[in-house]
């Protein structure tokens, strides 16, 4: 499509109009003159230029030629340099709709983590705190299940759930283990497991490193497998031939489009990804996710979401790490980046987006 002329001058009722496109170069949006709303949008160009390399795009920013890098397009260790950058802002405000909960989907139909043990233990290991201040920088908090707490406003998330995070948590993760009958063997490991890294980037690789270090002072030695997407998906998703993968679903708008494909049993759909990939369901949380789509009841609603929520926690079919928070970097010249919470890119936003010049450039 993207080699025919509706592909190459895409003609819109919209606020832009994308002419031309430059295949991995760069989009160049011109203002739509005859937008049916007076005086809106306010720039007259936008591009939106593509560049692969992690360090390029920071220095862009730092030079002052690129406007705005949204979405975590920049790294997230180049984040914290850049934001002693006076002429640029970083922020975390305008993805609170999109909600990631990072989390190591745990393949439950697969010995030994189809004992709930087990899976506890690894969820006693893993130090979430450290993930989020040292490979992630800061860029979120940890997370105490499936629920994003940019739901507490309306009730459904909790913080009341087992506690993987607290005093003598190595101690309990041994504990359960040997409960499991996973004794120590003369080189000190209890079994070994392969991860498979989610292929988003250097922090993901850095969170698989940080795995390996947690769960051996358990006994348990993890072996670190990086593939493309492609392969990754197929692996987690269809075939079904993975033990442990780093993975973040979006919770979205609500928990029925977010939050239940990743834990109903009708989202346990072999060769569509990103939905029920460990497997694991119980009768009794998808009667609480059934009821929780119909109910009207408000408060009602919200207490079967934190019984979910609780529910699940202790299952621990994954391990939820995080809420990850992705940032955007923008140069001071350009206002209302992020007015909604759907993310810098949106329509809404980009309606109203203001700059000290008549053109944006973005990443």
């Amino acid at each position: 499509i993207h080699r025919r002329a509706y592909g190459q001058d895409r003609q819109c009722a919209g606020r832009y109009r994308a002419i031309p496109l430059r295949h991995g170069q760069y989009i160049l949006m011109q203002k739509n003159e005859n937008y049916w709303r007076d005086g809106k949008p306010y720039l007259d160009r936008l591009v939106a230029r593509f560049v692969p390399d992690n360090s390029t795009r920071a220095a862009l920013l730092q030079s002052g030629e690129i406007h705005l890098a949204g979405f975590g397009a920049i790294p997230y260790n180049e984040v914290r340099s850049l934001s002693a950058n006076t002429s640029l802002e970083v922020t975390y405000k305008g993805v609170e709709m999109i909600s990631p909960v990072v989390e190591l989907t745990m393949n439950t139909k697969r010995p030994p983590l189809d004992d709930k043990r087990v899976r506890q233990a690894i969820s006693y290991a893993v130090d979430s705190k450290f993930v989020v201040d040292n490979v992630f920088f800061g860029a979120g908090k940890p997370a105490f299940g499936p629920i994003s707490s940019n739901f507490s406003p309306v009730g459904y998330f909790t913080d009341q759930v087992v506690d993987y995070s607290g005093a003598g948590r190595i101690e309990k993760a041994k504990a359960l283990l040997d409960e499991a009958g996973l004794k120590p063997g003369a080189d000190g490991f209890r079994f070994e497991l392969v991860h498979d890294v989610l292929p988003y980037g250097e922090e993901w690789r850095r969170f698989g490193e940080k795995l390996q270090q947690d769960l051996a002072q358990i006994g348990v030695k993890v072996t670190l497998r990086n593939e493309d997407l492609a392969s990754w998906l197929q692996r987690v998703y269809t075939t079904y031939d993975y033990q442990i993968a780093s993975n973040h679903l979006f919770n979205l708008s609500d928990p029925v489009i977010g939050v239940h494909r990743g834990i109903h049993s009708n989202s346990i759909q072999k060769g569509t990804p990103f939905v029920n990939g460990s497997q694991w369901s119980t009768p009794e949380t998808d009667a609480l996710m059934d009821q929780a789509t119909v109910e009207i009841d408000q408060s009602n609603r919200a207490a079967m979401y934190r019984e979910l929520q609780q529910k699940v926690a202790d299952a621990a079919p994954n391990i939820y790490v995080f809420e990850l928070a992705y940032p955007t970097v923008v140069n001071k010249k350009v206002h209302n980046a992020s007015q909604d919470r759907l993310a810098c890119t949106s329509r809404s936003t980009m309606h109203g987006w203001r700059s000290d010049t008549r053109a944006g450039y973005l990443l």
